[in-house]
């Protein structure tokens, strides 16, 4: 592990110090935690809008979209709505074509 300081006010101190007590653990356990918690959640929201983004410019469907956000179509589509994105839609000769290629 590599030593750094963190400057914290009074009050956040002694509100990790009472935690990390009540807990059994310390206070660099603490602090390490809520940094994993906080790199683990910008990775999965960045790789949200990875797939978002590639969803827009047509690059992936609904379905792959849904697989990547880790939920069915149906709730990828209220994601979408949610956020004010405009879904995808095929037009006739798409539709065909998929359908020839099922």
């Amino acid at each position: 592990m590599i030593r750094t300081n963190v400057m914290l006010t009074p009050h956040q101190h002694i509100t990790l110090k009472q935690m990390a007590a009540s807990m059994h653990r310390t206070l660099g356990e603490l602090v390490r935690d809520a940094i994993d918690s906080t790199i683990t959640v910008d990775m999965v929201e960045r790789r949200h809008q990875v797939a978002v983004d590639a969803y827009r410019e047509g690059f992936i469907s609904l379905g792959k979209l849904a697989q990547s956000l880790g939920v069915d179509p149906l709730t990828a589509r209220g994601y979408l709505k949610e956020r004010g994105i405009q879904q995808m839609v095929q037009d006739i000769d798409e539709i065909m074509t998929d359908a020839v290629n099922a």
